[in-house]
């Protein structure tokens, strides 16, 4: 018995430093991706620039929303504000990806409150604002923008713009996660074993950590590696069938 808890204890304060080591990485180098509206979520008039742009023309979806964009239609304003940041079609200007974004935000349109967000979050186009960059994720956020969920509880968990508070950012997480967004599988599944919340998790952690690795998400990845060395062979089997069951359910049926 003591042979056994012995390495367990070990591994648990192993797992406690890394845990540490990839909050810090989390922090410094943080994934986001700019909102482009997807052909199945705009209008019709603005989705043959959406297909250009995904057949790898950036030109000729640039020429099909600007007219759309100067119309007033806050989709095409978005992402004819997406072209200008990227500089794809058109010089690249922060400024100008800004003078779009804001035109779209202005009719509510929640992507663009978040790429907003991520220009005054990152400070291109301008001073880092977080303040700015919290109150526009926000915005997004009570519109279900999964991004924006994530992004506003990054702020939250780290206390940017706000008193940092584990509990809120997890809501945050959890209700971008069971919309399919890795980035914050993760960090439900970070959460859960970080000890932030209370007693580590591993199991939980495992499913959370295992959904959002399948997706790409290096630091899952390792954070599920962690959680195998705190649980035996058939904690991990029954961890995995847990797994199968939040996949299956779309993310409806999973450990909370």
């Amino acid at each position: 018995r003591s042979t056994r808890t012995t390495p367990a204890r070990v591994e648990r304060k192993i797992g406690a430093s890394r845990l540490l080591l990839m909050a810090v990485k989390l922090f410094k180098s943080l994934v986001v991706t700019v909102s482009l509206l997807a052909a199945s979520t705009v209008a019709a008039n603005v989705g043959p620039g959406v297909k250009a742009f995904e057949r790898g023309h950036p030109s000729s979806a640039l020429r099909s929303w600007l007219p759309l964009a100067r119309e007033g239609n806050p989709k095409a304003q978005n992402n004819v504000g997406l072209m200008y940041e990227r500089g794809l079609g058109v010089s690249q200007s922060y400024s100008e990806a800004m003078r779009w974004y804001a035109m779209a935000a202005d009719q509510g349109l929640p992507e663009a409150n978040h790429n907003l967000g991520l220009l005054y979050y990152s400070g291109y186009g301008t001073d880092v604002n977080d303040r700015e960059a919290f109150k526009r994720f926000r915005v997004a956020a009570e519109k279900e923008l999964p991004e924006s969920l994530y992004m506003l509880g990054l702020m939250v968990y780290f206390g940017k713009a706000t008193t940092p508070n584990p509990e809120t950012a997890m809501q945050l997480f959890e209700a971008a996660a069971i919309k399919g967004y890795p980035e914050a599988q993760y960090m439900v599944g970070y959460l859960m074993q970080s000890g932030d919340l209370g007693a580590p998790r591993p199991s939980a952690a495992f499913v959370w950590s295992k959904l959002a690795a399948e997706r790409g998400i290096e630091l899952a990845a390792d954070l599920n590696y962690m959680t195998t060395l705190v649980l035996d062979e058939a904690e991990q089997a029954q961890a995995m069938q847990l797994t199968d069951l939040c996949r299956s359910s779309n993310f409806t049926d999973c450990p909370k």
